[in-house]
């Protein structure tokens, strides 16, 4: 009900408030130009008249005393310009086709003469971009309902753009989401922003918008999108990294809609490289089905358009893990034979299943298995615009999704799985109100209200005289080179759920030259959270022959009546701009833009913050504020020039630069606030008894807890973005452009293990002393966030466009880029190929290396064709004609990744199982890299380091393999009638069938030291056990549009 009360207060205020002049994040287009006479003199006070030829609205100015207009925040469509003036003939110009986020100038040259016939042009309007600096791109509507998207999500479309990359190795988890993360010109994905009409709707980890189903539905309700990459402008703020600026479909003067039906079914599908070859292909089924209608309530008024799409898909999926061959359960390793823990033999023969695989050496073996995971998910939307007689618009928008999965595990023995659903609910209202021909003002809400609720589901019954704990549920385990988190997610059940309420105004003022923009926009945000961490104790053991022995090395766990798991943190954004873009020259743009922004210090609805401010002090602070706040100076320019030096519309040369600031949103701080004491306490233990690992715990004496905890004194995080670049016409409506585009990022955000041993130098290398303890003997391990890492970026961007037309569209882009930084998250989850606690906390650029989402060579290209008939008729005609074939397709370099040490040979005391990050040596001269899914990296060539020193490996120096991947649509295309048509789609993906791997699973080197001082080998060292694409699928899809 407070929702509710709150939604209804806001979006009523947002429609009827107009205080003062206020900034909008704009999701429309704008016109400008100059109208001139034969002479090529000005024509002042020229009457022009823009017209949307779907809608019939009407936009009425007049030329100031330099010829010059501007329209802005047209809503994307098909326009018409018309011109008349005293003693010149009436002009229109028709054809004009305005997309999200594009300034179209237009220049228009009267001819002397009575007023008689209007002369009529209908042309492109030019597509060059001579407006502005910034880095962008378009998915139009052709892209968007011609190209095969896999899962019809639309959100994919923008990996086709310059310097936008797929961090194919970002978790695909519970805590960041499943849709798939991409990484713009440097930044993390978290830094991105994803804008539906100008509301922010991402997720609730400020991450991908989707569902659990890993997609974002409803392609057929959004008209196109911008993106937004680089040095972009001040309207925009909040993130660091890019803009995704999508706007959806609105109804018009007639009656449109569409019914369609996607079909997949495993008997049409390849195998997946990791499938068994025994055995037939695992089960799948999917139908994705919906439609869209819309069309006027008033004609050249009111207009509708809703939009529903359902998804029910049965997936068959293949996990394959590593678990004790037959041998090792007797006690017999390579070796040598080892005395069994009494207790052991049940907790093999309850969680591990007998090997069916071959085996891996050091007692391993592997175990392959089949099982189905089921999705259901339902998409809604409904919008509403009415245009006023005096010019004024209003429109709402409301948008629900709701999805289910029961995910299945594919890397560890299947006795779990989690149940996840998302419920995801976007609310859009904006009026425009037209003051005079030069002054435009609109006035816009939005919520954004998303749900993500996760558990695990045992599929197995584990008595609970099995428990690490007695009295509690049985907990997780990690076998140190074998298994990670067996039993489940040690973080849930987690249920997250994010109201973000948003507000903004903005002023457009058109002034001879000057083109200005001023505003503010508002965000208060409510994060609720209900999550539990370690219950039940995680217990970790450094290789397969301790867990055998019952040689435990650590168990976290939260303390059992210590537990609190709710928390309601509250939060405000605030943002004020101006911009103005001046029209220097006729062939000379400048853009001036300046933002100031800040957030408010989270709160807790109930008081429960609790920090240790910093490392050395003794106890922990209980209340605000939690940390001070940065973010009060954050002063953000942009500057931005663009030159057509030759005068012709058809060359630009750009330059831009911007400060983009990445507010301290609950993104980075909801692990930090839900589990520290007094609130809930949790501990680790070294070298626990087995298997009651609490035996010699009281919970009654003070406890050393681990602590999630930010630095008091942060920085406000920053990344400086810059361009240049040359765009130029070619013939054939061709263009292209070539530029370099860089960043770099400072006070960025990084976690690590603050609580170390102390260290000395010996002969110039740092070597720890763990007898001496952890520098704060109060506490065990504290994960501290500070602000001081740095990122840098560079690549050199090409892009070619093809313009529709003689049937064919088409688009190439490619990257050649680096990023380098300290850190790529701050989240245990954020990515699988590295650890994101740092190594060394007191060492910031020890960890300095490739990002974890670096992709060296990023090269895509679609293309839409309509296949030529010739000159046919008749049932000829039915036959030949309406044939359409569409391609996507994406090469990419390898991901990097990092090799590491199962166990804590540093000595640095930071043992626990998500954090401890330990790198072996690479010996000088060797190449890791062998290829290959069965041992893709070479264990040879890695060797153990000094007792109590760190390995010499670069964080993330190896890289993993490449993808290529290609996915085709033919299409074709029925006339039923004067305007309706059915289309019949069959879409392959993965066309080639090409197993598109992962980087390894097996990224531990060695788990130990034996008697004789010889390092443990990790029997799953190198190993590849997934791909990040699917094998070959076909789509068989209907559409009937009228």
């Amino acid at each position: 009900m407070a929702f509710r009360r709150v939604a209804t207060l806001l979006l009523v205020g947002a429609s009827l408030v107009y205080a003062r002049p206020l900034a909008a994040q704009t999701v429309g287009g704008s016109l400008q130009g100059f109208i001139k006479d034969p002479s090529g003199a000005a024509v002042p006070h020229a009457q022009v008249l823009v017209l949307n030829v779907e809608t019939g609205a009407m936009r009425e100015l007049t030329t100031d005393d330099g010829g010059r207009y501007r329209v802005p925040i047209l809503p994307p469509g098909d326009y018409e310009v018309h011109v008349t003036a005293s003693g010149f003939r009436p002009i229109a110009r028709r054809g004009i086709q305005l997309a999200v986020g594009q300034t179209i100038d237009l220049e228009l040259t009267l001819e002397l003469g009575a007023v008689e016939a209007e002369v009529s042009v209908t042309a492109e309007a030019p597509r060059i971009n001579l407006a502005n600096a910034s880095v962008s791109g378009l998915v139009d509507d052709r892209q968007i309902r011609d190209l095969p998207l896999n899962g019809r999500s639309f959100q994919q479309l923008a990996l086709l753009q310059p310097g936008v990359t797929s961090a194919l190795a970002a978790g695909n988890d519970v805590v960041g989401g499943r849709a798939p993360k991409i990484s713009i010109n440097g930044a993390r994905p978290e830094q991105n922003s994803f804008l539906l009409d100008g509301t922010d709707i991402n997720n609730v980890y400020n991450k991908t918008p989707g569902s659990v189903a890993g997609v974002l539905l409803g392609v057929d309700a959004v008209l196109e999108f911008q993106v937004l990459t680089n040095a972009y402008s001040a309207e925009f703020g909040k993130s660091a990294g890019g803009i995704i600026n999508a706007v959806t479909r609105s109804g018009a003067n007639t009656m449109h809609g569409s019914l369609f039906e996607f079909r997949r079914d495993s008997a049409l599908d390849a195998k997946n490289y990791f499938d068994p070859k025994d055995k037939p292909i695992p089960p799948f089924t999917r139908n994705q089905f919906g439609g869209v209608l819309g069309g006027p309530l008033q004609r050249d008024r009111t207009f509708f358009f809703g939009a529903y799409e359902g998804l029910i898909e049965h997936l068959g999926v293949t996990g394959l893990t590593a678990v004790p061959d037959d041998n090792a359960r007797r006690g017999l390793l390579p070796a040598g034979p080892i005395q069994l823990h009494p207790a052991i033999p049940r907790y093999l023969d309850v969680l591990f299943p007998h090997a069916n695989g071959r085996s891996l050496g050091g007692g391993a073996a592997e175990y392959q298995f089949t099982l189905t995971q089921p999705t259901d998910e339902h998409f809604a939307q409904m919008r509403i615009d009415h245009h006023f007689a005096s010019g004024d618009t209003l429109f709402g928008r409301y948008t629900i999704s709701n999805g289910k999965v029961d995910r299945q595990p594919t890397v560890k023995p299947p006795i779990t799985f989690t149940k996840e659903s998302s419920r995801n609910q976007y609310v859009t209202v904006e009026h425009q109100h037209v003051f005079s021909s030069n002054l435009l003002g609109t006035v816009k809400g939005g919520i954004n209200r998303s749900v993500s609720l996760a558990d695990n589901v045992r599929t197995i019954d584990i008595p609970a005289d099995m428990a690490w704990i007695p009295g509690e549920r049985f907990g997780y385990l990690t076998i140190q080179g074998l298994v990670t988190e067996m039993a489940g997610d040690y973080r849930l059940p987690r249920n997250d759920r994010l109201n973000n309420f948003q507000w903004d105004q903005t002023l457009f003022w058109t002034r001879g030259r000057h083109d200005l923009k001023f505003g503010y926009q508002g965000q208060y945000l409510q994060f609720n959270q209900d999550t539990t961490s370690q219950r039940g104790g995680i217990v970790t053991f450094s290789n397969l022959s301790n867990f055998l022995q019952g040689i435990a090395a650590t168990v976290d766990f939260a303390v059992p009546g210590k537990i609190d798991p709710i928390r309601n943190y509250r939060q405000q954004f605030w943002g004020f701009f101006a911009q103005n873009d001046i029209r220097w020259r006729p062939n000379l743009t400048m853009n001036l833009g300046v933002r100031y922004e800040f957030v408010t210090t989270p709160t807790e609805a109930n008081g429960k913050i609790s920090n240790l401010r910093k490392v050395t002090d003794n106890a922990l602070t209980i209340g605000a504020p939690w940390h001070t706040n940065p973010s009060l100076r954050n002063v953000a320019p942009r500057l931005g020039i663009v030159w057509d030096p030759f005068e012709k519309g058809q060359t630009a040369v750009r330059a831009g630069f911007g400060l983009f600031y990445d507010e301290i949103l609950p993104k980075y701080y909801f692990f930090s606030g839900s589990l520290n004491p007094p609130f809930t306490t949790r501990t680790s233990l070294t070298n626990p008894p087995f298997p009651n690992v609490v035996a010699n715990f009281n919970a009654d004496a003070p406890i050393r807890a681990q602590l999630q905890t930010v630095n008091y004194d942060l920085d406000t995080p920053y990344i400086r973005q810059f361009n240049v670049s040359v765009q130029q016409t070619l013939p054939g409506d061709w263009d292209v452009m070539i530029g370099y585009v860089g960043s770099r990022g400072r006070n960025l955000l990084r976690i690590g293990d603050a609580n170390l041993a102390p260290e000395v130098m010996v002969n110039g290398v740092k070597t720890y002393q763990p007898a001496l303890g952890r520098r704060n003997p109060n506490f065990a391990g504290v994960w501290q966030r500070v602000t001081d890492g740095q990122s840098f970026y560079n690549s050199l961007q090409l892009a070619a466009n093809k313009r529709y037309s003689h049937g064919l569209r088409a688009q190439v882009s490619y990257t050649l880029g680096r990023s380098v930084d300290d850190s790529s998250g701050i989240n245990s989850q954020d990515f699988d190929n590295n650890v994101q606690y740092v190594l060394d906390w007191y060492d910031r650029e020890f960890d300095r290396g490739p990002s974890a989402f670096n992709v060296k060579h990023n090269l895509t290209f679609d293309w839409t064709w309509d296949i030529p008939s010739g000159a046919v008729s008749g049932a000829r005609a039915a036959l030949l004609k309406g044939w359409q074939l569409n391609n996507m397709t994406t090469l990419l370099s390898g991901t990097p990744f990092t090799v590491r040490l199962g166990f804590n040979r540093s000595g640095n005391l930071n043992t626990t199982s998500f954090s401890m990050n330990e790198r072996p040596n690479l010996k000088a001269g060797c190449n890791p890299i062998l290829g290959g899914a069965d041992r893709y990296w070479d264990i040879n060539c890695f060797e153990l380091p000094a007792v109590n020193t760190r390995g010499n490996l670069v964080r993330n120096s190896l890289t993993g393999p490449g993808l290529i991947n290609a996915d085709l649509a033919l299409v074709k295309s029925f006339g039923v009638g004067a305007a309706r048509s059915v289309q019949v789609r069959i879409e392959g993906f993965n066309v080639f069938n090409r197993p598109n791997f992962a980087v390894p699973s097996g990224r531990i080197a060695f788990t130990g030291v034996d008697v004789q001082g010889n390092p443990i080998v990790a029997p799953t060292w190198g190993r590849i056990t997934s791909t990040v694409t699917t094998a070959r699928q076909i789509q068989l899809g209907l559409k009937y549009m009228f």
